[in-house]
């Protein structure tokens, strides 16, 4: 009820003097009912309000609870204990670039970041494991020949893992695997020289194994000439009689003695950086380089070792005064444009690997790395034309197709370019996403 309402219904009843009513002169009497109206509207708004809000409350607090049980990954975390881990990624293999030359195999196994793996050995077989590891695509698989002897590879998916397996050579199989950083990615080498002689001192003699000793040829005497049994002159005396021989002391028989081969510092540095000690290897070959500075063979694993180990800036520092004095190696000069090209010096690299260079037929992946270094400089002509060398070799290797045709495109070469994508499309090597980047621009030019 209204306090005026109130006022103005008692001046009424009292039948108020006119004086009294100037009191509330200009007061009028409120409509109560609709005044009612009004306060059970509100009401009902101011519910209407809250039932929202409350909803609103409890949307927001499903898709948290939404949120904490599907990704609790993304920070969220449940005040309930969980059974469950959120499972990390497989790292993915990103492509796979076989190459092979005079020299032997190398894999080349581009990963999006580092992986353990467990390397396993048995009679002319070697496997490498990589574990929490996916390849994109179809398995990558290929063979060679050298003077009779074959060796095949395969690279394939293993449940969650990733399987290279490396079969044939028999007991000389060779394979020397390392991964180290490359950029913001990493790279898995997997190496298998087919010509490289085995140093004596590297392969303990087995005396199991020798072969048998040979019987000795009887030795023919020469007949002898008819004056050396005819009788002498008698005016030439007899010549006297030699003195009789000393007895010949019996000889002595050798003492063969058998002792466990103990391996020399190179082999023991090869299997430290096999075994992922780069700090031991890189000792030990530190070591051995103030004894043997100009073996070729030393200076090579130790510039392995320093590109195993991350430490491209003491290679840099190291190896090209090691160069000025081999500089014919091309296998240091290949190392030095590696480690160039990861810390960034794409001109250096350039340099390095146009320096002394080998015989394209030789060693075609030098000359791939150096086909690749132009492109990075920007010197397309230069690349087209070495990697038109290269598929001259082998045109089906899809990986020098592939980086052909992207040199001829910037050439403004646009139907070379698509044949070549299309040709890079019929071999093997190529990973999926190469594979859809050829077709996408074979496409584009007109060629698909």
């Amino acid at each position: 009820m209204s306090l005026v309402n109130d006022m103005l219904r008692d001046l009424e009843a009292r039948r108020a003097a006119p004086n009294e009513r100037l009191r509330l002169d200009g007061l009028y009497a409120v409509d109560e009912r609709a005044a009612a109206r009004r306060g059970r509207l509100l009401q009902v708004r101011r519910g209407v309000v809250a039932v929202v809000l409350l909803s609103v409350l409890g949307l927001l607090v499903a898709l948290g609870l939404l949120r904490l049980f599907k990704a609790p990954a993304d920070g969220l975390v449940d005040d309930a204990p969980s059974t469950s881990v959120a499972a990390t990624p497989a790292v993915q293999i990103l492509a796979v670039l076989p190459q092979h030359d005079a020299r032997g195999l190398v894999l080349q196994l581009l990963l999006e970041r580092g992986v353990a793996y467990q390397r396993s050995e048995e009679s002319g077989a070697i496997s490498l494991r990589l574990q929490d590891t996916q390849l994109v695509g179809e398995p990558q698989q290929g063979s060679l020949q050298r003077e009779g002897r074959s060796l095949s590879w395969r690279v394939e998916n293993s449940g969650a893992d990733v399987q290279v397996l490396l079969v044939g050579l028999g007991d000389s199989l060779d394979v020397r695997d390392r991964l180290e950083a490359a950029g913001d990615r990493w790279m898995l080498w997997v190496e298998v020289p087919l010509n490289t002689p085995v140093a004596v001192d590297d392969t303990p003699l087995a005396l199991d194994n020798l072969p048998p000793a040979e019987a000795a040829p009887a030795q023919v005497e020469a007949p002898m000439p008819a004056w050396v049994s005819a009788p002498l002159p008698a005016s030439v005396p007899a010549a006297a009689a030699p003195p009789a021989a000393q007895p010949v002391a019996p000889a002595v028989t050798p003492q063969v003695k058998i002792a466990a081969h103990q391996p020399d510092d190179l082999t023991l540095a090869r299997q430290a950086l096999q075994d992922g000690d780069n700090t031991r290897a890189i000792s030990l070959l530190e070591a051995l380089q103030k004894t043997r500075s100009h073996d070729p063979q030393v200076l090579r694993w130790l510039a392995r070792a320093y590109l195993a180990a991350g430490d491209q800036q003491r290679l840099l520092d190291w190896l090209p005064g090691q160069l000025a004095q081999v500089s014919d190696d091309s296998e240091l000069r290949l190392l030095l444009a590696r480690a160039q090209l990861q810390a960034g010096d794409t001109r250096g690299a350039v340099a390095t690997l146009e320096q002394n260079p080998p015989r394209l037929e030789q060693e075609p992946t030098y000359f791939a790395l150096l086909a690749a270094s132009y492109q990075q400089t920007g010197q397309w002509q230069h690349s087209a034309e070495l990697y038109q060398r290269l598929v001259a070799l082998r045109p089906g290797q899809s990986t020098w197709q592939l980086g052909l045709a992207i040199a001829l495109e910037q050439r403004e070469q646009p139907a070379d370019a698509g044949r070549h994508y299309r040709l890079a499309l019929q071999g093997a090597g190529l990973d999926e996403s190469a594979r859809r980047f050829a077709a996408e621009r074979a496409k584009a030019l007109g060629g698909l």
